[in-house]
């Protein structure tokens, strides 16, 4: 197992463990930003990733959105992200930071199969401007050619900003 503290370092042959130590720089652009956190060395075979990301907005009408991408030669099989949202009875895309209802709220999310493209969409907000909010963002990826696999973030309102904070992290497993 090979854990890495910061932004960026080399993956492990099979379980790997990296954790934010700082706040990503804000991201303000509805395209995608420079990435967040950079994992090299990620070689051929298919690996599972899960990033637990914990993000903040600066306005309620700033939502986030999440991506992911291979610098070598890769398919991205599938992916999700899923937040909790302030949607009780139908979808908001709000991410909420306390779920306090009695009867709970909804888990919504984005799919997508697509490297270095936004992963569905951006969410519709926040229910609190910077408070921090859970993201969960997993996926499988098929390499053939070794490369770094980077996380990038985009904000739904240019000029509104956006961040990972630190104590996000990602669960690399090599599979195959």
């Amino acid at each position: 197992m090979t854990r890495i503290s910061g932004t960026s370092g080399a993956a492990g042959a099979d379980i790997t463990w990296q954790t934010l130590t700082a706040n990503s720089v804000n991201c303000t652009t509805t395209a995608l930003c420079s990435t967040v956190m950079t994992t090299t060395g990620v070689g051929v075979g298919v690996w599972g990733f899960r990033y637990q990301l914990i993000y903040q907005t600066a306005a309620t009408t700033t939502g986030i959105a999440f991506a992911v991408n291979h610098t070598g030669t890769a398919t991205l099989t599938g992916a999700n992200w899923m937040h909790i949202t302030t949607g009780r009875t139908a979808a908001t895309g709000v991410g909420d930071n306390v779920a306090a209802t009695v009867a709970g709220q909804m888990v919504e999310g984005k799919s997508c199969i697509t490297l270095n493209a936004v992963c569905g969409s951006a969410s519709a907000g926040a229910a609190v401007v910077n408070t921090n909010i859970m993201a969960v963002f997993e996926g499988t990826l098929e390499v053939t050619v070794s490369g770094s696999l980077e996380l990038k973030l985009g904000s739904e309102i240019g000029g509104s900003a956006v961040r990972i904070m630190d104590d996000s992290s990602l669960e690399l497993h090599k599979l195959e």
